[in-house]
């Protein structure tokens, strides 16, 4: 028996706790610089991958989009889970025409912005490839950075409903103009056929499963909050499963049958938020980490840099045609206004899915279908999708607030409570519970509760001062960094965060 596998053990484990460290450190300073924390856990893994000081030889490509699939089945869900219905009913016309209308237009546009390089020798199908890979924005990259973030207007909650709707429509292309290039096919209505059979089949399965798993989960009740979290995770997994089998998209199941879970009565819903929470960042530490290990820096620098120039151009070409030629109108459609108008457009930012999608053609590469792959230079796609992706999430990343601010349309910032208190019942409460911080200069800072007036049935049960618990009372006075433990109706909770949000400093 081989016991060399058994020795590199501890080894795996160190490294597993190094990189979870190492993300969710970085989990804060990304907030600070505005850019996804994915993307500095991915320079992470590059540091540890062949090229960089770890050494760790690493190209499964079939496990990287395996893991990469899982992870952004779990973040869909959770952020199906967190969209509630007022969301949809102010985003869902826009969000749906750019998540599908949108990609393709994004998908056209890009492809003939790298067809015209005069340094391209891609064909248009291959061009069409890398634009389909590069033309949806990033779930997990968009809910990590809105994350905390008010904004005037609709323009979050079309960001993010456009993001979780995307994803989906970008695997579907992507894997239809890679069957285009790898077998040499036409693009003719076989390929309309496979697009309608993956969405419609998803919308399907994603209803029918949410419906479904809304009742087995109330069933599941009774096996208390410390195993009925494992529910939702096979409600999740299970449903993009299914949705595979069955020739539908996974992904789009998976997001859809989170809404409709997270918009009915569910048990332990506190315990399952917070779990699925941590779910999401996990999921994108491992997934960046492993996209990490897959790039080599030898790779970029091999070619005399072509790669990151080349890269660099096509990111850049996204940000400031490809999308804003094709949001800009839609959004003008749907009546929004110009300043949600502009940060929509800018807010397209790109993570760990165009490199995801990246490993379908190397895959295809990998089983022998490449001859016009090879012969288009494609299979460099990889090392310019990443350097495309690093430079598509710093660019508007980093420029996001910055643009919010400039458009006047950034609210105050609710600061994240450094204390949690849970109601952890099974049975339908008609109200939910939320702590906030008391940030200084707050509309709730140096007032008293009853002065604050809080709107319909709110009722604080709590405030924490330090250490101490102080019984509230009409004449309780809160002050700056007080934690305030709120009951509150779930249509009431933009309203509130208006008391507790931290003034916008940075005006002037």
């Amino acid at each position: 028996m081989d016991y060399e596998f058994f020795d590199i053990l501890p080894l795996i484990a160190l490294l597993m706790g190094v990189v979870l460290l190492a993300g969710a450190a970085l989990g804060r300073v990304s907030r600070f610089m505005g850019v996804p924390a994915g993307l500095l856990v991915l320079i992470v893994g590059m540091l540890l991958g062949e090229s960089g000081p770890g050494g760790i030889e690493f190209e499964n490509y079939t496990l990287t989009f395996a893991v990469g699939s899982f992870a952004l089945g779990l973040i869909l869900f959770h952020g199906g889970l967190s969209t509630s219905y007022s969301t949809l009913r102010v985003a869902w016309k826009p969000a749906l025409t750019l998540a599908t209308v949108g990609v393709i237009g994004v998908t056209a546009i890009t492809a003939f912005g790298i067809w015209i390089d005069p340094f391209s020798r891609n064909t248009i199908a291959v061009c069409l490839l890398l634009g389909a890979i590069l033309g949806s924005t990033d779930a997990a990259a968009v809910f990590d950075l809105l994350s905390g973030q008010r904004i005037k207007g609709r323009a979050k909650e079309i960001i993010e409903v456009e993001s979780g709707l995307n994803d989906p429509m970008a695997f579907v292309l992507v894997f239809a103009f890679t069957e285009v290039v790898a077998d040499q096919k036409d693009l003719d209505i076989g390929l309309l056929w496979f697009l309608m059979q993956q969405m419609s089949v998803g919308l399907v399965v994603g209803v029918l499963s949410g419906w479904a798993w809304v009742w087995i989960l109330r069933l599941g009740a009774r096996s208390g909050p410390s195993l009925y979290p494992v529910f939702t995770i096979a409600a999740a997994l299970s449903t993009v499963g299914i949705s595979g089998v069955l020739g539908g998209s996974g992904l789009l199941s998976a997001y859809i049958a989170g809404i409709l879970i997270g918009n009915r009565h569910i048990p332990y819903r506190p315990t399952v938020d917070r779990i699925y929470s941590t779910l999401a960042w996990l999921s994108q530490i491992t997934m960046f980490f492993i996209l990490g290990l897959l790039i080599s820096p030898r790779i970029l620098l091999e070619n005399g840099g072509d790669l990151i120039f080349g890269g660099t151009l096509i990111a850049l070409w996204v940000a400031f045609v490809s999308r804003p030629l094709v949001v800009a109108p839609i959004l003008m459609l749907f009546r929004v206004s110009w300043r949600e108008n502009l940060l929509v457009c800018w807010s397209g930012l790109r993570g760990a899915v165009p490199i995801i999608l990246a490993t379908v053609p190397v895959l295809a590469i990998a089983k022998g279908e490449q001859s016009e792959i090879a012969n288009s230079g494609i299979d460099r796609l990889f090392a310019v999708v990443f350097m495309a992706v690093v430079v598509g999430s710093i660019v508007p990343g980093a420029l996001v607030r910055p643009v919010t601010r400039w458009l006047g349309m950034r609210g105050g910032q609710v600061r994240p409570a450094e204390v949690e208190i849970d109601f952890v019942t099974s049975n339908k409460l008609g109200h939910i519970e939320r702590t906030f911080l008391v940030p200084a200069g707050s509309v709730a800072d140096g007032r008293n509760l009853r002065e604050l007036a809080l709107p319909g049935s709110t009722s604080v049960l709590m405030v924490l001062r330090g250490k101490q618990f102080i019984p509230p009372r009409g004449d309780t006075m809160v002050k700056a960094g007080d934690h305030v433990l709120v009951i509150l109706e779930p249509g009431l909770v933009k309203s509130i965060e208006n008391v507790f949000a931290a003034p916008d400093t940075t005006k002037g």
